[in-house]
């Protein structure tokens, strides 16, 4: 796990080398909001907690289990077309297990090998990336067990000045791991609304329908956001779910989340006009 942690930091250093500040974006689409468009390539760290609760957690069989995960994510934009991401995550699980498995630790560590931007329009914005979840969880509470690899697609519609229609497309399946875990295959189709309310707060709010190749069946969560832009370079936001239906183990029954972003390359003067 050291030398996975090393050769990740090691990626991203060079990365950061390369990160260039250059903005071709179109101007249309530049607003308040951009941190929530997948389209826009924005080199900046970020800290997230999410809460999540399970009425019924498949995977442990157990009733009302909470999940609580900090992640630290850095997103590096590279020229203009190019973009790449790495997720340190820090779950507590609330199942308390018999063999006296870990509860608390460090989860599964994901990095975007490459984001590629296709398309960039006033009005469309198409993107593409292979992302990588590593085995790196020091328990099997707080792991999949598995490495796994995600394709992603998204689009980005711009309906007017200011609001968007976001599609994010992943096909994630495990090619790793621990032999003892259940394989992971699903489709997860993403598709949110996003209106810019004035120059500093915007809101999002979409379902993310699930349909799991490995058990079978489709589930669905509907997560509403509202973001405030602080500062020129800062960020903060605030987003709750609801679990519509389905037992797919990212279905949860409720979940509350904040973050916040620095935004360590951007031009200032965006959010000042």
């Amino acid at each position: 796990m050291t030398k996975i942690l090393f050769l990740v930091y090691l990626f991203l250093g060079i990365s950061l080398v390369q990160a260039q500040n250059s903005s071709n974006q179109s101007a249309d689409r530049v607003s308040a909001a951009e941190a929530d468009d997948p389209s826009r390539y924005l080199t900046r760290v970020e800290l997230l907690n999410e809460l999540q609760h399970f009425k019924y957690f498949v995977p442990l069989n157990q009733n009302n289990v909470y999940l609580n995960e900090t992640t630290f994510r850095t997103i590096v934009k590279i020229g203009d077309k190019f973009t790449t991401r790495l997720d340190i995550p820090f779950l507590y699980n609330s199942y308390s297990s018999p063999n006296g498995l870990k509860q608390f630790g460090i989860s599964d560590i994901s990095f975007r090998l490459l984001g590629y931007k296709f398309l960039d329009s006033p009005k469309n914005a198409l993107t593409a990336s292979i992302e990588v979840s590593l085995n790196t969880a020091n328990s099997p509470l707080l792991g999949t067990g598995k490495n796994i690899l995600n394709p992603v697609i998204s689009y980005t519609a711009t309906l007017e000045k200011g609001v968007f229609l976001i599609f994010i497309f992943q096909e994630p399946f495990s090619f790793s791991g621990n032999k003892a875990r259940p394989n992971i295959s699903y489709s997860e189709l993403q598709v949110a609304f996003l209106y810019t309310w004035s120059k500093t707060l915007w809101s999002y709010i979409g379902p993310e329908l699930y349909i799991d190749y490995v058990n079978g069946g489709a589930s669905m969560n509907v997560e509403a956001r509202v973001a405030f832009n602080l500062r020129p370079r800062i960020n903060l936001y605030a987003q709750t779910g609801v679990g519509v239906f389905g037992d797919f183990i990212e279905r949860y029954q409720w979940e509350a989340e904040i973050g916040c972003r620095y935004f360590m390359f951007r031009k200032m003067h965006e959010n000042k006009n």
